[in-house]
This record gives structure tokens, sequence and C-alpha cells, in this order.
């Protein structure tokens, strides 16, 4: 506790005047003796110790009176408790509010970024003159509304005021070293937040050095029901094919929820009824077939609640008029014993028995860029001796969403699993069994109906031994006695690629001539086409997109709202990439060349953000010599930092005192002797 006017302390000794006035003005009796006086005495015994007792807390009662008044023209107050007692920690302040998707959520008609926003403007408001501050604002990229810690308050009112919050994910820990690095080591730091626990849980420890003052502007999470997926498989489905839209629904809440899920994907619209279960998740499948080739656009939602921005997922897709393989061996195509006429007979039996295929083989050296640019996937069966210029460019549209199946077998075989495409695995040296090896299952499932993966009759007579990285072993699907895997499934960039160590001829065994072989390339090719990794595309991020080009000049993508984007032209060509600045916020973003639609993407919220469940804010760790406080109410969040002034207390304090006195004046009056007559 200190005091604005520490020199009236010395009035302190005054509060024994009421005890010295009453022994100064008492009156003295005079000692006269009177034989019957003992008698008297005796008498008025009892009278004379409740009268010391009602003069003992009148002088009590005056005397705290005195004292109090001395505190009070002494001004007393208390400073702020920690690290932020020293001024500057009141006079440089940064305001961290939290602007990601979850804070959109209205909670009893009032939106969550809404109550922050105004808490943070009260605070600016009752800074001391003179002081500096900033706001940064909370999302994939913090940002702060001006590049500095700034003393003029009015500006940074009036640019809190316009702000408003993103359909981002919140990335604390970019955001507090922002605050960390506008204080330069001293300071106070208020965060205004949900505190949600997906976003705080990677954020770390607070800033050290500075006051850390958390401000929860919800007691209660939010009750969420999302809809956190739409993925269509395959992502790229031919004409006539039935693809699946998957919808994946998430509660975030305690008590199951039923809800009705809708889609919209061109002419198609259906709905499904679910049931998730508490914070748990369900899915619910649409089966789709288009009839022409092209770009689709559609939605998928749910009935809007409480979050109603993560209600809603967008899909656009382009449906091919057939799939374009391009099938390398050097073979002879006449030759019926060779392994690429066994796959590509296993693929295209027949162009009625599969329309959905278009199959081009080539020789390793007759491979033209053309070609490679245009397939979707890459099949190289044994023999083949691609050119390095070959898988180059097969590698490079294979990282960019391209999909690649390797027929590792023969002299050659080396040669089908450059590193480039990261295998999971690395060749030994080929091996033989007379017997003939059998495969059993991997941790990965290559047949959805595990019914149908039936190898107990198959032999192979040869095969590559191999090591798998320990860390990789969840990518094989099939693998050999000897731990060599057998077939493999790996992400690489947005594309996928699969080896196969199997011998597809005759001599290599018995796997071509039985029902399993066409069974296990369709699950395969399957497989490839419907099990992507590409990154979704969110609020907040760069991103790339790829398109066909139509015609004279650079494609013109626009935002859900119309408005033209300006995109860099990275490649021009058959197709066009294009690099996007980060969407603002989540839609269909159609892309135009020459005036015709040629390409979508689809923008979604980050999945993440629909989990409101709230973090336990002991949890939050403090950096070293950081002073951290929960503020809870509105009126603290006002005096945090300050001193409180003690004054109003003292005053109250003495009204009460003189209060106590004129009531005991009144109702416990001294009794006066009554006169007697000898």
């Amino acid at each position: 506790m200190s005091f604005a006017n520490p020199w009236l302390l010395v009035g302190l000794t005054a509060v024994g005047l009421p005890v010295l006035i009453h022994f100064l003005t008492r009156a003295r009796p005079r000692r006269v003796a009177f034989p019957p006086f003992k008698f008297l005495v005796e008498a008025c015994a009892g009278q004379q110790a409740v009268h010391r007792l009602r003069t003992t807390v009148l002088l009590t009662i005056r005397t705290l009176a005195v004292a109090a008044l001395v505190f009070l023209f002494a001004r007393p107050f208390l400073n702020p408790i920690g690290a932020g007692s020293n001024a500057l920690a009141s006079q440089r302040v940064v305001l961290v509010l939290d602007a990601s998707l979850s804070m959109r959520a209205v909670q009893g008609g009032i939106p969550l970024f809404a109550r922050a926003k105004s808490e943070a403007a009260d605070v600016l408001r009752g800074l001391d003159s003179g002081a500096e501050a900033a706001v940064v604002l909370v999302g994939i990229k913090p940002r702060a509304l001006l590049p500095a810690l700034s003393r003029n308050l009015p500006a940074l009112h009036e640019a809190l005021v316009r702000a408003e919050p993103t359909f981002e994910l919140g990335d604390f820990k970019a955001a507090l070293a922002m605050a960390e690095h506008l204080l330069g080591g001293a300071g106070t730091i208020y965060i205004f937040s949900d505190f949600q626990k997906s976003n705080w849980e990677n954020a770390g420890p607070l800033p050290a050095g500075v006051v850390c003052r958390l401000r929860p502007v919800t007691s209660e999470p939010v009750n969420n029901v999302a809809l956190v997926g739409a993925r269509v498989m395959p992502e790229e489905p031919v004409t006539g094919e039935t693809a699946e839209v998957v919808c994946s629904v998430f509660n975030c809440s305690a008590l199951p929820r039923e809800e009705t899920v809708r889609l919209q994907l061109g002419d198609f619209a259906q709905e499904r009824r679910v049931t998730a279960p508490p914070f748990g998740t369900v899915d619910c499948a649409f089966n789709v077939t288009f009839s022409k080739p092209g770009v689709f656009i559609g939605k998928a939602w749910i009935d809007p609640d409480d979050l109603a921005e993560d209600n809603t997922r967008y899909v656009a897709l382009r449906v091919h008029k057939a799939l374009q393989v391009l099938l390398i061996s050097d073979a002879d195509p006449t030759d019926w014993r060779s392994a690429a006429f066994f796959v590509s007979r296993a693929l295209v039996p027949s162009a009625k028995a599969a329309p959905g295929i278009n199959l081009v083989r080539r020789h390793s050296q007759e491979t033209d860029r053309g070609i490679l640019e245009t397939a979707d996937l890459f099949a190289l069966v044994a023999p083949a001796s691609p050119t390095g210029e070959t898988v180059e460019v097969i590698t490079r549209r294979v990282q960019e969403g391209a999909r690649f199946l390797a027929i590792v077998d023969g002299p050659t075989g080396p040669s089908l699993v450059p590193a480039a495409l990261n295998p999971p695995f690395q060749l030994t040296r080929m091996v033989l069994s007379e017997a003939g090896d059998s495969i059993v299952s991997g941790q990965r499932r290559l047949f959805l109906d595990n019914e149908l993966e039936d190898w107990s009759a198959v032999r192979f007579r040869r095969h590559y031994q191999n090591q798998v990285s320990a860390n990789r072993k969840a990518e094989v699907m099939l693998s050999y006695p000897d731990g060599s895997a057998a077939v493999t499934l790996s992400t690489v960039g947005k594309g996928l690629a699969a080896f196969a160590n199997l011998p597809l001829t005759p001599d290599g065994g018995d796997f071509v001539g039985n029902p399993m072989f066409p069974a296990t390339l369709h699950e395969l090719l399957r497989a490839l086409r419907l099990s992507s990794e590409g990154q979704a595309i969110t609020p907040g991020i760069g991103w790339v997109c790829e398109t066909p080009s139509q015609g004279e000049g650079a494609p013109i993508m626009s935002d859900p709202e119309g408005k033209t984007i300006e995109a860099q032209v990275l490649t021009s060509g058959r197709t066009s990439r294009l690099a996007l600045p980060p969407a603002k916020s989540p839609g269909i973003y159609p892309v135009k060349h020459s005036g015709v639609i040629v390409g979508a993407e689809a923008v979604n919220v980050d999945a993440r953000e629909s989990d409101t469940r709230l973090i336990a804010l002991e949890k939050i760790k403090a950096g070293q010599g950081a002073s951290v406080s929960v503020v809870r109410g509105e009126e603290d969040l006002l005096l945090a930092g300050k001193a409180i002034p003690l004054w109003p207390q003292l005053v109250a304090i003495v009204a009460a005192l003189l209060a106590a006195e004129m009531l005991l004046l009144t109702l416990w009056p001294r009794k006066r002797a009554a006169g007697v007559n000898v």
C-alpha cells in the first residue's frame, strides 16, 4: 500500500486526542468523609462498571474515526501485484484478440468476437495519458492493426472498431511472439479469447518477463455441431462412373444429436438423417453418377446453430471423359506372356468392358512430353528403362497429383523404383523359390472386403528382397514371409505411388492365372484414385490452382462474391498453374478462360475450429519471470494493472464511525445522579 500524501500521516499523532480531552474535561470529585457513603458506593458499583464500558466504547469509536480521517487525507492506494507493479507495465500494452473462426459463435445473442472487441475497447479507453498500445488479431497469421506501439489511442480504437473475425484457424504461438516483439521485453499483454483447446494446446508458454492477463469471453463451450468433411471418391471421376460423396458430421456437445445432411452437386440433390454421438463423428455417403464430363460444383450442409459458419462444406470436382493411363514397358506388344500384356488386359479387357479407362502403351524411349503431361496414371511394367527426363516429368506430375504404379520384376526392376518417388523400402537382391512363396496382408488394407482377400492358393517363385523403413511399415499392403514388401502405397506430394514387387508372368508363379490377379489390380487402382492426401484449401493460406487452358490470355479466378482475384501465372500450356493469395472466406472459387468456366476450387474452413471445447486455463504455461492472472469480470478487467484507490472505503468507514457515535450517544445516554434533600 502507498500514499498520495504521505506527509499527512503526521496527523496520526492526533489519534490520542479523544482520550486526552476525556481526561482533561472530566469532573474531579471532592473527597468528603461521610460514614453512610460506603453504603452508596456499594449500591452504585454496578452502574460504575456500565459507565466505564460506555466510555471505553465511545473513546474507541472516536479514536478510530480520527485515524480514518488522517488516512483519508493521505490518499492511500494499492499497487498492482507482480511484474506489473512497475510503471512501464501499465504504459506499454498489447491487446491480443482472438479473431479465429470459433469467435464467430453466438452466445446469448452476442457474437464472442463482438464481446471481446467491446472489452478491449474499454481497456484502451482506460489507459493512462501517454501510454503506448497495440492490437494484434489472431488468425492463421497474426495481424497488428498498427505496425508498432502507438500513443495515438483514438486511431487504434477506430481500427479496433472496424476489425472483424476471420474464417481462419488461430495460431496463438505466432500471435504471442508478435506481441512480445512489440513490447520489447517489458509491458502487459491482454488476451481476449474463447480459449479453444484445439488452438491453445500448441501455443507454447506465454512470453517471459511480461504481465499476461487472460480474459475468457465465455465460461462455457459452444454446443456446436459441424460438417467437418465432404470427400469425393474418386476425386476426379469419369463419366458413367458412380462416385461416392462422404460427409462427416462432428458433434461437439455432451448429448447425441440428430442432424439432416443435405447434398446438392450439379443436378443431384439428396438428404440423409444421421445421429452423431457426443464428442464424436459420424459419416454418411451419397452415390452420384455423372452423365457428362465437365466442372461440377455444389455443397453439403446441415441446419445452422450457434456457430453457423462450419455447417457447410463446398465441393468442386472435374469429371473426365476417361481416365488417361500411360503404360510404359519395353516388352513386345505381341508377347502375350509378358507382364505388360496381362496388366493391360486386366485393366482394359475391351473397350466396352472398361469405358472409363483410356490406356495408351509406350516403349521407354518413345514417351513424348505431350503424353507425359496429360496422363492421370503412370504404369511402369518390367521390363522398362525410362529415361532420366521421363522419370523427372513423372516425378513432378505425381507430386502435383497424378498417380504412379510400378511392377517391379526382372533385371530392370531397380530402375522402376526411383528415389525421387520416395519408396518405403530399399531393394537388396532378387531371390528365387522353386516351391513358391506366399504373401500375407500388411498393415494397410488393399481390399475393402476382407472376405475377398484370400492369398492361400497363390504362390510366387521370385521377388526382390527389400528392407522396409521402420517408420513406414503402415504403407505396406502385402508382404512376403521374409518381411519384404510385396505391395506398398505411399504419398508423394499431392499424388500417390504404388510399388508392386510381384512377378506377373507365367514363369513367376500362378498369380496371373488366378482370379485374384484382376481383382487385385483393380483394387490397387481404386486405392490409388480414392486415397488422395492432398491438402485441403482453407482460408488464410496461400495456394496453387492447376486448371486446363482454353483460348488466349491467362485464366481468371474470382471469389464467391464474383470479385476477380489477382493471381500469378506460374506455368502455362495445356494446363495453367496459378499462385493465389490466401482466401478470405469459404466458398466456390471458379476459374474462367476466355469467358468459359474451365475449373473451380472449393475453400472450406479448417475442421479443427469446430471443436469448441475449452482448455483449462491452469494448463497454459507461463514464461520465465512472467506474471499471469485470469480476469473474470469486466470491473476486474478495467482495474487490472492499475493502482486501486482506498479513499472511497475510508470515507465509508469515517461515516460509519460517526454514525455509530451518534447512535451510541442517543441510545445509551449518561445517567446523572439525582439531587438529595437533607
